[in-house]
């Protein structure tokens, strides 16, 4: 699923840096690192406008970083221009046409799209088990062209994830999810959500971390990231690596509390569990 301007704009705002990392670049136009990387190749940028960052990272110049983005993901293409691997949400939704009975294989779907034939079975791959909007599926290798015509307009039309949607969007629908998970306890990766919801994996993590923020304290639990920072308050002194390599020690002993759940990649604990080990080493 390809990034609108809408969604291009709401990530923009909340970045202020001068300077922009590749994983920045990554997250504000919703695509894979391998698509940044072709693109820097695809047009190497003025070596003005790149320099090295801290553990060497490469830094993009803001404007630059932007151009780049806005340059692919929405110039319309021509004629002599190599097609996108998209696969990209028309500007303006609009049905497919086609003639009555005509059945359609990847090339054709591509050639209609403007994209590759590869990007059009990964969007169907991504979407052959979707609940509600299943891509069509395929009879000796093609596809009913009306069918593939319908889901296109409704692809375009709904924007699958970055749909405009009320202040709290499908948050309450998320937490109901984590909810479910905790009762278990039962992990819940980014990518299993991005798939319930039928979402990109960068919206489903956002409403991840939204519902987490609102459920585990409430549930009394607490992120891995966050015990350095008990430590601190605690009183513990040296510095911030320091105190997350004490951690790293204290979470790997035979007495240690174990993990409850991840959820996002993030590992969290019993809140009162942490306290009573923090504890022991006061007593200590």
């Amino acid at each position: 699923m390809t990034t609108t301007r809408e969604q291009f704009e709401q990530r923009l705002a909340a970045l202020g840096e001068p300077w922009l990392t590749r994983r920045q670049l990554r997250e504000l136009a919703g695509v894979a690192e391998k698509t940044v990387r072709n693109w820097l190749t695809e047009g190497p940028l003025d070596p003005s406008r790149v320099r090295a960052g801290p553990h060497n990272a490469q830094l993009i110049e803001r404007e630059a970083a932007l151009a780049l983005v806005r340059r692919n993901l929405f110039e319309p293409g021509d004629s002599t221009t190599a097609r996108r691997t998209g696969p990209r949400l028309a500007a303006e939704p609009h049905r497919l046409s086609h003639a009555p009975g005509e059945q359609w294989g990847w090339a054709d779907i591509a050639r209609r799209r403007g994209v590759t034939p590869g990007a059009v079975s990964n969007l169907a791959k991504t979407y052959e088990n979707h609940p509600l909007r299943p891509f069509p599926p395929a009879v000796e290798r093609k596809r009913d062209a009306g069918a593939v015509a319908e889901w296109f307009l409704w692809y375009d039309t709904e924007r699958p994830g970055y749909a405009a949607r009320r202040a709290d969007g499908r948050i309450p629908a998320v937490v109901a999810r984590l909810e479910a998970a905790l009762a278990g306890p039962e992990d819940l990766t980014t990518t299993r959500l991005a798939y319930e919801l039928g979402v990109a994996h960068t919206v489903a993590r956002a409403y991840l971390a939204a519902a987490a923020g609102q459920l585990m304290p409430r549930h009394g639990l607490i992120a891995r990231s966050d015990i350095a920072g008990l430590l601190e308050q605690a009183g513990h002194g040296g510095t911030a690596e320091r105190r997350r390599e004490r951690v790293r020690t204290l979470l790997s002993r035979k007495d240690a509390p174990r993990k409850h759940i991840t959820v996002g990649g993030t590992d969290y604990y019993e809140r009162a569990a942490i306290d009573g080990l923090l504890s022991s080493l006061r007593d200590g």
